[in-house]
């Protein structure tokens, strides 16, 4: 019998840039929210928290990761088999480096499908001034660049 692929999604971008606002509205889209178990592995902790009665109606759980250097194949390994997800959200802060999310040594049958960095359009200009190789590495392969708070008097 074949293993049913877990499709993994990989949510980037700077502390701040509304990873979590994002997620919780990609989860509470009807055309995402396809009743599958959803594991949330959270990379940080930023100031945005996710609302406990989406994370039920999503059938969602969150995995705190202090260092993202936990990602092993071991460690994956156990949380699908305690969560048995059917779907594996990643969130992480720019800071870490995309190369090393995307190089994750995941369990069989796991695969990502889809990388989505967000910015926040009020500091671009310091990132891309200051870390503009961190950026650069955050929109490489990304599938989606997701500009938010953006204003009229912006360029």
């Amino acid at each position: 019998m074949a293993q049913k692929e877990i499709p993994c999604y990989l949510f980037v971008g700077m502390l701040e840039s509304g990873k979590t606002k994002f997620i919780q509205e990609t989860m509470e889209d009807p055309q995402f929210d396809s009743g599958d178990k959803t594991l949330l592995l959270i990379c940080e902790e930023g100031e945005e928290e996710y609302e406990e009665d989406l994370l039920a109606r999503a059938k969602a759980k969150i995995v705190t990761v202090e260092d993202p250097e936990e990602l092993t194949k071991e460690f994956l390994q156990e949380v699908e088999d305690k969560y048995h997800p059917e779907r594996v959200i990643f969130e992480c802060n720019g800071m870490y480096p995309v190369s090393k999310m995307e190089a994750l040594n995941v369990p069989d049958g796991w695969g990502l499908i889809q990388e989505i960095t967000t910015v926040d359009a009020s500091t671009f200009d310091v990132y891309i001034a200051n870390m503009k190789s961190l950026f650069v590495e955050m929109v490489r392969n990304a599938d989606m660049v997701l500009f938010n708070r953006c204003t009229e008097d912006m360029p």
